[in-house]
């Protein structure tokens, strides 16, 4: 299956509710101006053409159609022998190949790419910054499907990428691989638990709530993302990124101007909360009620009012019922979908129908 789309609706958990949204499908433009004058990038070709020059003419284009598997072998052998200016272009041209398309995802897995990408990932911090930034975004593409998430978490890819969460702030290149592998390291996770405890190290933690301070609100939204993910079901890690100082941090996020990342941080927060009694408390003395009522009134975006809602949802109790009909937000509760049984939560009783 493919990734469902950014907006989700969250899913019910055994209890609390699960809240998902896998990362969207990254699309690598080629690089502007290469040194020698402008790169003009050829047009691909009108039909699908097996040929060996086929994989050259695709070279850095941002075709989308399903190629042949004949094409997808031959762009992995510029990946790997070709000149360094050939194989980034060729790497632009499989991460496009691959945002879009299962068929073609799956014939890189066959011709054997998430191995060439995690060695391109290994290359030494004196090897081409450019190049990594690109193969993170190729590995993000794939990390789509099933089979490919096994691949890559067996490959070895996950410390490669965890070691890419800690960029210096200036570089162009290494902020955006950060945001590629914090995406990937989300796509892994997504109904994957046995890869959600390796995703889970505390060095990648560490690293993932640093992100959420980052300066690029594309960074910092991703790494919420991943952060509201690798939690799902798994009381442990919840508990963990609750000591590593998560609720705050993400709390904090609510506050953004940005409406995705408000609902991703609400959608983490409303996560971390599901089934786990620590963490609900450490969330109240955090502010948390407070902060997701005045967000719920506050937006008018539906995704966020609906995350701010499920996380509400999850944290209150009877003996918070006083305390939302002061803060003006029980009827707003109602009204939106996820959280329209808190009467129930809060125990206050339905008016019967007369009829």
């Amino acid at each position: 299956g493919g990734r469902t789309p950014p907006q989700a609706p969250p899913r019910a958990g055994l209890l609390g509710l699960q809240q998902q949204s896998p990362p969207q499908g990254v699309s690598t433009p080629p690089p502007q101006g290469a040194p020698g004058g402008q790169q003009q990038t050829p047009s691909p070709p009108q039909k699908v053409d097996t040929s060996p020059g086929a994989a050259d003419a695709l070279l850095a284009s941002n075709d989308r159609r399903d190629v042949s598997p004949n094409v997808i072998q031959g762009l992995v052998k510029i990946m790997v022998s070709g000149t360094p200016d050939k194989r980034r272009k060729a790497t632009i041209a499989m991460c496009n190949l691959c945002c879009e398309s299962p068929s073609n995802r799956a014939s890189a897995h066959t011709a054997g790419v998430v191995a060439v990408l995690v060695g391109m990932m290994r290359e030494d911090a004196c090897g081409d910054e450019h190049l990594r930034r690109l193969a993170t975004a190729c590995i993000c593409n794939l990390s789509a499907d099933p089979p490919l998430k096994d691949s890559i978490a067996a490959s070895g890819a996950i410390q490669y990428l965890s070691a890419l969460l800690d960029p210096p702030e200036d570089s162009v290149d290494a902020m955006a691989a950060t945001a590629h592998a914090a995406a990937t390291l989300w796509s892994l996770c997504v109904d994957m638990e046995h890869i959600k405890p390796m995703v889970a190290q505390e060095g990648t933690l560490v690293a993932l709530l640093k992100q959420l301070g980052s300066p690029e609100s594309f960074v910092r939204g991703q790494a919420c993302g991943c952060v509201g993910e690798v939690c799902i079901g798994i009381k442990a890690i919840k508990g963990h990124l609750s000591r590593l100082g998560a609720i705050p941090s993400l709390i904090a996020l609510l506050d953004e101007p940005e409406h995705a990342t408000q609902r991703l941080a609400a959608s983490a927060l409303c996560n971390l909360l599901a089934n786990h009694e620590d963490n609900k408390r450490l969330a109240r003395q955090s502010g948390l009620l407070e902060a997701f009522a005045k967000l719920l009134k506050s937006t008018e975006d539906e995704a966020v009012q609906s995350a701010a809602a499920g996380g509400l949802y999850n944290l209150v109790s009877i003996a918070d019922r006083a305390r939302l009909e002061q803060l003006g937000v029980v009827q707003l509760l109602r009204k939106v979908p996820i959280s329209k049984h808190i009467n129930v939560r809060l125990g206050i009783k339905e008016p019967k129908k007369i009829g």
